[in-house]
């Protein structure tokens, strides 16, 4: 039996703010297919009567790819907290401390990558969790 720590509680709230971010993503996607009017199956043209069918639309393919470089980041990172977490390497506040960087970096990625904002903005935020999601792998040795 697991015992629920503070390290582990504190990982499971990140991970699941982090899941929830992740699960916004299908949701603007599909909006902003419907608000442009690009589908990729003939099948939603049809039922919503108007549209075009199209798979390379920049905006549709821009929050995508969003989404895909989310799931690449996100998921690693909540195994490796919760390892983290669960064997002690770190006390609560390190965990905390650890995850609020990382979800803040990941949201600021995002606004960054949704709004267009010119490299470097983009690459920083995703080094700033890169690194973060790294540090706590030190504790290890």
């Amino acid at each position: 039996m697991i015992t629920l720590t503070s390290e582990l509680t504190a990982a499971a709230w990140w991970s699941t703010l982090l899941l929830l971010k992740l699960a916004t993503f299908p949701a603007i996607i599909g909006l902003t297919r419907v608000g442009r009017g690009i589908f990729v199956s003939l099948e939603d043209v049809k039922y919503f009567g108007s549209g075009e069918l199209k798979v390379d639309d920049a905006v549709v393919e821009r929050r995508r790819r969003a989404h895909l470089n989310d799931i690449e980041n996100i998921l690693p990172f909540i195994g490796l907290i919760t390892i983290f977490a669960a064997t002690g390497a770190g006390d609560a506040g390190c965990v905390n401390l650890i995850s609020k960087v990382f979800t803040g970096a990941r949201v600021i990625h995002t606004l960054v990558y949704l709004g267009e904002v010119s490299q470097p903005a983009r690459g920083i935020a995703w080094a700033i969790a890169l690194v973060q999601s790294n540090c706590y792998l030190q504790s290890f040795e």
